[in-house]
């Protein structure tokens, strides 16, 4: 190997190392200001959803209702990336969806701690791990304005 291959190659470790550290430390912040059980789940990479699920509790998108969203949040993680590892173009469109729904409980759980800023986080959530770092360090010492039962759901069919 060149020294610039090994140089990249050491770049992309440390990089991601921040942002799994800056997540976990995140999550593990908001876990434990808002009561969730197994605050150190925060800390295995795609558990970290669970967290996420457990604040926001369910959603509800075209009248069908997610319970138990924590556990649907760590399949549909996982999903994800199974579906990158197999790389298969046929995937791409079921990548979509997943990442699609993964964004609209974000957006719920942005909404619960900041919903004047909840539409933004969750477009910029869009844009990679970078940015949901970030947002996640940002928000981790806000508090909660709502209980999740106050969320609208956007796509629920109520009136």
């Amino acid at each position: 190997m060149d020294f610039f291959l090994k140089m990249s190659l050491l770049f992309r470790c440390i990089y991601t190392f921040v942002l799994y550290l800056g997540m976990a430390v995140s999550m593990y912040h908001i876990a434990k200001n808002n009561n969730v059980d197994n605050k150190r789940v925060a800390f295995i990479p795609i558990a970290q959803y669970y967290i996420i699920g457990s604040i926001c509790e369910e959603y509800v998108i075209f009248g069908f209702r997610i319970k138990y969203l924590q556990w649907s949040l760590i399949g549909l993680e996982l999903l994800q990336v199974i579906l990158g590892i197999i790389g298969s173009p046929i995937y791409i469109p079921l990548r979509i969806v997943v990442n699609i729904l993964i964004v609209l409980v974000l957006h719920k759980f942005f909404y619960l701690f900041s919903p004047q800023h909840a539409v933004l986080f969750a477009v910029l959530s869009l844009f990679g791990r970078l940015p949901l770092v970030i947002i996640m360090f940002v928000i981790k010492d806000y508090p909660m304005c709502m209980s999740a039962a106050a969320f609208r759901y956007p796509f629920a069919d109520r009136p």
